[in-house]
């Protein structure tokens, strides 16, 4: 069962964190509810929970050094179904912790769904003297004292050090997978006291290890063929989420696929495009660097890669970055990009980005921008970053040249925003300000400047406009009408943005 590195917050700051995040820490407890009966007498299950589970899942630790989550159904408020819960977490908590005390129905079959959902990451934990039903009896099965008598304290400190190694080793635990392994030719071998040494199928005569061998091959299709579904599932439910904007959703979707399909190229680019969107630049670069390992000649992978970079870059001092010479600052990957793929006009405007904003270059960046804008037949972002680039060595704005190509910007823009729902936002509505406010339209501007506050998901999206229009207008003693205007409702909506964060958190 493996793990994608993620970043995580620690759970004693009482954040709030993330679905995908909690499921990573999470260990889902499989147990009775409130008062049964075991062996003829009555058991507290709720109190075992709590003077012993939760504690001891509390002290338990992940290979990174996280606390595990303990997680109940029955004591979590959910807003939807409390089954569409229980499930996802079965299926995708970390490790999950089971008490077959009592024999109760729910509990053996919640194991059973996890067992052929997840090779790794199930323990198994019964009372003392309590006996094992002979369909799991193969399976190793740890006792516990009731926290009631004399004994829990060890109790409490097997089941920490059982879901630390087990957690650690990430061992083949679930006798479903295990028996589906050998149908399909994996391991674990025969015992090797079986008695018999096994020909291999192709150099069999025997008829029943031929229909054996054939059963074989159709269960590998058939295990491939759930599996590719599932991924399709996820990927078309992530692409809705996408489409309305729920991007936290979308992330999980996406991540979920992967954890079917850990080399899906198209899961991982969606997912490092959902963490870019999102601010994530870290986890967007950590999705990239891997897709450009697991297909060197993606040229997409290194654009992204490039981007994430550069806007790390964006976020370190110039002094820092000196100091820290092999820092990449996107330019290398962009430059492999461009090479792989000349007519990407977004890896060469990106490129224009990393000289314009990391290495400072003004004329580099210029020409960067104008080759963006020539391979794309005038794509507003660089169109609009050479006019601003031009605007700041020349102290104007010429519009003259570049007229049929803004015309074809402006239409290419007012398309997206006009679609149900607006595509690419929030840029469609700052490129239509920046082009209202180039033509000195102080209103239209104004309008498209408080429309893309609207669609801005994350602060860092006001930022760069805001710091956009400063640095290469403001900064340079370039007056438009309107421009003060829009700044300050720049700044007022990433000071509300940044209140909703903090009342959040």
């Amino acid at each position: 069962m493996s793990h994608d590195k993620i970043n995580k917050s620690d759970p004693s700051t009482g954040h709030e964190a993330s679905r995908i995040e909690d499921l990573e820490r999470t260990c889902f407890v499989i147990m009775p509810f409130g008062l049964k009966e075991v062996a003829g007498r009555e058991v507290d299950f709720t109190a075992i929970y709590e003077k012993l589970f939760e504690p001891a899942i509390n002290a338990a630790r992940t290979p990174e050094g996280e606390a595990l989550i303990p997680k109940r159904t029955d004591m979590e408020s959910f807003s939807g179904s409390i089954n569409q819960d229980m499930f996802e977490y079965i299926m995708y908590s970390r490790v999950a912790f089971a008490d077959i005390s009592g024999f109760n129905p729910n509990v053996f079959y919640e194991i059973g769904a996890r067992h052929a959902t997840q090779e790794a990451g199930t323990v198994i934990f019964r009372q003392q003297g309590h006996s094992i039903p002979f369909d799991i009896a193969t399976i190793k099965v740890f006792e516990y004292c009731d926290p009631t008598i004399p004994g829990a304290d060890e109790s409490r400190d097997l089941i920490t050090r059982v879901l630390t190694n087990t957690l650690k080793r990430n061992r083949l635990d679930s006798p479903v997978r295990l028996a589906l392994r050998w149908q399909w030719g994996g391991q674990p071998q025969p015992p090797r006291d079986s008695g018999a040494l096994a020909s291999p199928p192709a150099q069999s005569h025997d008829p029943l290890r031929q229909q054996a061998a054939t059963s074989q091959v159709a269960l590998q299709a058939l295990q491939s063929e759930w599996r590719k579904q599932e991924v399709e599932h996820l990927l078309r439910d992530a692409e809705e989420a996408v489409r309305v904007n729920e991007l936290e959703t979308a992330r999980i979707h996406y991540w979920a696929a992967l954890r079917f399909d850990p080399t899906n190229l198209l899961a991982r680019m969606r997912l490092g495009l959902v963490l870019k969107q999102q601010g994530r630049n870290y986890d967007a670069l950590e999705e990239f660097t891997t897709l450009s390992k697991l297909a060197p000649d993606y040229a997409e992978a290194w654009k992204e890669k490039g981007i994430a970079e550069g806007l790390i870059a964006r976020m370190i001092p110039a002094e820092a970055r000196k100091k820290a010479s092999w820092m990449p600052d996107g330019s290398a990957s962009l430059q492999r990009a461009t090479r792989l793929n000349p007519n990407d006009f977004d890896a060469w405007a990106s490129l224009g980005g990393v000289e314009s904003k990391v290495r400072k270059d003004p004329d580099a960046a210029y020409r960067m921008y104008m080759k963006a804008a020539e391979v794309s037949d005038g794509h507003p972002y660089p169109l609009l970053n050479a006019i601003k680039l031009e605007a700041g060595r020349t102290g104007k704005i010429d519009l003259g040249p570049l007229g049929d190509r803004l015309k074809r910007a402006e239409s290419m823009r007012k398309a997206q925003a006009q679609a149900t729902p607006p595509a690419d936002t929030p840029w469609c509505f700052y490129d239509l300000a920046e082009i209202h406010l180039y033509r000195c339209d102080r209103d239209g501007f104004i309008r498209q400047v408080v429309a893309g506050i609207e669609y801005s998901t994350a602060t860092w999206q006001l930022e760069t406009f805001r710091n956009t229009l400063q640095g290469t207008l403001v900064d340079n003693h370039i007056n438009l009408p309107g421009l003060s205007d829009g700044i300050r409702l720049l700044e007022k909506g990433i000071e509300n943005r940044k209140e909703r964060e903090r009342e959040r958190s």
